[in-house]
């Protein structure tokens, strides 16, 4: 019995080192900012469908979209595909299984679903998590959330017109005190066709968190200097960032 129980355990130890969470050591939250991401090419007005219903009103309701939250290992060995599926148009991989509630949630805080984003970053990123569909992205709806609440009012004012980063850090500091070190701006110029705009716009805020090791899902909110990051600012020069408008 004893001999049996050996080659038992043998027979599952392969099967459930297989089938356990890909290893990585914190979560990045990248959002973007819809109006840069659409500017940055012509066709993207045309082609994507979060571009064509891209508005004002909508985008002060909702400053920063949801592009993806992304398992990271410090290492920069960043895991991806560990479901399998890889590459191919978006809306060529699998749907996404969610509850109702969940999808229609998802729908408002990533326009580009409606271009199957979402299944993409299911595939590429989602799938090295560790957890469900279902959570994965309840926790990313969570997180988008509280950081629209913290600072996506602050960059809605600002649109079309600079942004000091000084600035949006310190209402950060007094709306949400753990996020001011986690997160870091992105800038960068677009190749817009409209002279005026090729300067530095704000296109992502990136948002660091800790891997829980309970739950396996994101944790409290990291600093980015203990994700390997040197600085808030990637790309804004001196430290102003350009908020672009939906409006042509």
């Amino acid at each position: 019995m004893r001999w049996k129980g050996m080659v038992f355990a043998l027979l599952l130890a392969p099967l459930t080192s297989c089938a356990g969470p890909t290893r990585f050591d914190y979560y990045l939250l990248a959002l973007s900012v819809a109006p840069a991401f659409c500017e940055d090419e012509p066709q993207r007005k045309q082609k994507f469908a979060q571009c064509q219903a891209l508005s004002e009103t909508g985008f002060k309701a909702l400053p920063l979209t949801l592009h993806g939250l992304w398992p990271n290992r410090a290492d920069r060995k960043h895991p991806a595909y560990c479901g399998g599926e890889t590459g191919g148009a978006f809306c060529r991989l699998p749907p996404l299984r969610l509850p109702p509630e969940t999808r229609a949630r998802l729908g408002w805080v990533m326009p580009a679903a409606a271009d199957c984003l979402d299944r993409y970053q299911w595939a590429k990123h989602g799938s090295c998590s560790g957890l469900a569909e279902a959570d994965y992205f309840a926790a990313s709806v969570a997180l988008i959330g509280r950081v629209n609440r913290a600072i996506g009012g602050e960059i809605a004012r600002h649109m079309g017109r600079e942004v000091d980063l000084a600035t949006l850090r310190e209402v950060l500091a007094k709306s949400d005190p753990a996020l001011k070190d986690a997160v870091t701006f992105d800038c960068q110029t677009p190749h817009s066709p409209t002279p005026a705009k090729r300067r530095p716009m704000l296109r992502e805020v990136r948002v660091y968190f800790e891997r829980n090791p309970v739950t396996g899902g994101p944790g409290h909110p990291l600093p980015y200097t203990r994700a390997g990051v040197k600085h808030h600012n990637s790309g804004c020069p001196q430290g102003k960032a350009y908020v672009d408008t939906p409006l042509d």
